[in-house]
């Protein structure tokens, strides 16, 4: 009895020791209003290019990952991506679609969102003057032109 006593008390002192280590983990609750968002350039040769604002997770990382994407008025070359992804258009208008379906791509409005999955060649096109994403990766963000 005393043995089954001193596991049962063992389990529960491991328990509460991991519940501790669980919640060191976990970030403070914490607030940040849009103005306060800090943005870096993707390329640092381009400040006026696509810049990110990293959510959570390390941009040099393994992943997942999510982010904010601002972008310039414009298309992207055709690419892939390595990881899947959930992509939200916050703010401006865009268009986004598989290859070969770009005829086809339709005008997104604030709220408009997609899934994208890995290796899938596809284009986006910023259609206003700036465009922002909320983007949210399986793995690890890149991105991989298609060079024809």
């Amino acid at each position: 009895m005393v043995k089954r006593i001193l596991v049962v008390g063992g389990l529960f002192v491991t328990v509460l020791a991991l519940k501790d280590v669980g919640a060191q983990n976990q970030p403070a609750q914490y607030v940040v209003s849009a103005d306060a968002v800090k943005f870096t350039p993707l390329d640092p040769k381009d400040p006026g290019g696509a810049n990110i604002s990293v959510v959570k997770g390390d941009l040099q990382g393994k992943g997942p990952i999510t982010l904010f994407l601002r972008l310039p008025k414009g298309a992207a070359p055709m690419h892939t991506h390595t990881a899947s992804y959930h992509g939200v258009l916050v703010r401006g208008q865009a268009k986004h679609w598989p290859a070969g379906a770009d005829a086809k791509a339709q005008t997104l409005e604030p709220g408009s969102h997609w899934y994208q999955p890995g290796k899938a060649l596809h284009g986006d096109e910023c259609l206003a003057n700036q465009c922002l994403l909320y983007l949210e990766f399986d793995g690890p963000y890149d991105f991989v032109p298609v060079v024809k």
